[in-house]
């Protein structure tokens, strides 16, 4: 979900696991050669971002051991969301990074940034309905949901570390 702290979240969880951080939004950009996902979306189309996303997370999902930030829309995605299931089926650990609607509403204010709307509603109202929308589908998705609402990135990171370490496969042996 947008606003839920994916990026900076993961980047911390990332660092302190000491494997690489993936942002799905920065390999689409790559893939497509675009400079914004606001372009994409104005000179290209909604169709032609979510193939995009599509190819770049069955790219990404063969960087194993890697946190990766999928992008807000791409579970909606039919393709996008079979290949989630089949990356947890491999083993991946998929967690919901949550946030409140409040949270949402301090983090992102009013304004779109880098993002054409999908609605006909005000900014931030289309965030809150795509977020509504959009959670069971999360839910539905992943192994365990974080609430990225609450104290600071810090805690939060150090719950999606814990939540991978206590999902890892235990060395043969052990």
């Amino acid at each position: 979900m947008r606003g839920a702290g994916k990026t900076t979240v993961g980047k911390v969880a990332a660092t302190r696991l000491g494997c690489t951080f993936i942002d799905l939004d920065d390999r689409v950009l790559e893939l497509l050669g675009a400079s914004s996902v606001k372009t994409v979306f104005e000179e290209c189309g909604e169709a032609v971002w979510r193939d995009g996303e599509a190819r770049a997370l069955a790219d990404t999902l063969r960087t194993p051991g890697a946190i990766v930030a999928v992008g807000a829309g791409a579970p909606e995605v039919a393709q996008c969301a079979e290949l989630i299931r089949l990356a947890r089926g491999a083993g991946w650990t998929i967690i919901h990074l949550d946030a409140s609607e409040e949270s949402i509403k301090h983090r992102i204010g009013r304004a779109l940034g880098d993002r054409s709307p999908l609605t006909n509603l005000a900014p931030l109202d289309e965030l809150l309905a795509l977020a509504r929308r959009r959670r069971p589908c999360y839910e539905s998705l992943a192994d365990a949901s974080v609430d990225g609402s609450i104290d600071g990135v810090e805690s939060v990171a150090d719950s999606l570390v814990r939540l991978v370490i206590s999902r890892a496969p235990s060395p043969p042996g052990h």
